[in-house]
């Protein structure tokens, strides 16, 4: 059970849009005492930061088109995936394909046409993988910059025909080919979480789930130093694969660990319904790079404890650290379709839980 609550203030309230960010948070990241998260099918990353009265407050918007080049500056990224390090704020978007919703509207269909509901949506747009620098206040809180000194913000570059070179990489994958074709939470490519030590990147995949293993990529990413590409990202080299036993979940989120090399896994449903929820811990993942392209160790994370469960509501999609007032650190966890007891609409303020975390 949670031990305790952050309360997390926006600014307006959610009704005036229908994409604020109080309704759906899909990942979140922390730089210091800063917490950057984004909304689901997001075009930006919203910061708070600590409050007089106890909360994460003063909310800012950083719309992710002003600091890197996107093809379609206002398609929805679907941003699933935040990352801070070495004051650099890594942002991935989920990948995916998606496929009309006959149930948009809010309200149960009595039909359903079904040459509608085949058109599968290309969505290049969320083929984003991005990192921004971080320059710090007088306060300590980060900001997102276009540059700081030597280091520029990053993309990979995107592309009309297939997405990104990414997405170009597993589209041709033998393993995750096909699951490219396919629509998210259908068995599709569906990203929904990034970590990064040091120069290691890692993805990790809501789906698919390939024979009950949840699958994490690590892509090699390198930065163009000079001409007119520089500052973009670089995919040299195929991304690498790695399987995980996590009793048949995909994965929701990635946290590097900051005091050791392990790495935190957020694990859950890959389809869009209520079921178990996990806390995973990969011991010395910084210390165990990919070895080889045809033929992968089983990775065999330590289950920590099951997150609870609720019935259409409470998806858990981020987690972070964070250190309280106590001292204490703990582990941070926010909700996709939150619970109507964590919102308060006119305030615009959501809870966000907290759960002890053995080291």
């Amino acid at each position: 059970m949670a031990v305790g609550h952050i309360r997390l203030a926006f600014d307006g309230a959610p009704d005036d849009n229908e994409d604020h960010p109080l309704w759906d948070i899909s990942a979140c990241g922390r730089a210091g005492h800063t917490l950057f998260v984004a909304g689901d099918e997001a075009h930006a990353v919203e910061r708070l930061v600590p409050s007089r009265h106890g909360w994460l407050a003063e909310h800012r918007t950083f719309p992710i088109h002003e600091f890197v080049e996107l093809e379609e500056p206002e398609e929805e990224i679907d941003i699933e995936g935040i990352a801070v390090h070495d004051d650099w704020l890594w942002v991935t978007g989920s990948h995916s394909h998606t496929r009309h919703d006959p149930r948009d509207d809010g309200h149960e269909p009595d039909h359903i046409e079904l040459s509608k509901l085949a058109d599968l949506k290309e969505n290049k747009g969320r083929c984003v993988l991005a990192r921004i620098p971080l320059l710090y206040d007088d306060d300590g809180y980060a900001i997102p910059v276009k540059k700081a000194g030597k280091r520029r913000a990053g993309i990979v570059r995107q592309r009309e025909d297939h997405g990104n070179k990414l997405k170009k990489f597993l589209r041709k994958n033998p393993l995750l080919g096909p699951s490219c074709a396919l629509a998210a939470k259908e068995g599709g490519l569906d990203i929904e979480g990034i970590a990064v030590k040091d120069k290691r990147v890692a993805l990790g995949l809501r789906g698919p789930v390939i024979q009950t293993y949840a699958v994490l990529i690590e892509p090699q990413i390198k930065p163009v130093k000079k001409g007119k590409q520089k500052g973009k990202l670089h995919l040299p080299d195929k991304p690498m694969i790695r399987l995980c036993d996590l009793g048949g979940l995909g994965i929701r989120d990635l946290l590097a660990c900051e005091e050791n090399d392990d790495l935190l896994i957020l694990a859950g449903p890959t389809q869009d319904l209520d079921g178990r929820c996990a806390i995973y811990r990969w011991k010395d993942w910084a210390n165990e790079p990919p070895e080889n392209e045809e033929e992968v160790r089983l990775h065999r994370p330590e289950r920590l404890f099951d997150l609870p469960v609720k019935l259409e509501a409470d998806h858990p999609e981020g987690i972070e650290y964070w250190t309280g007032e106590d001292g204490q650190r703990r582990l941070l966890v926010l909700y996709d379709s939150p619970n109507e007891d964590r919102l308060d609409a006119e305030k615009a303020t959501i809870l966000a839980d907290l759960f002890e975390l053995e080291e």
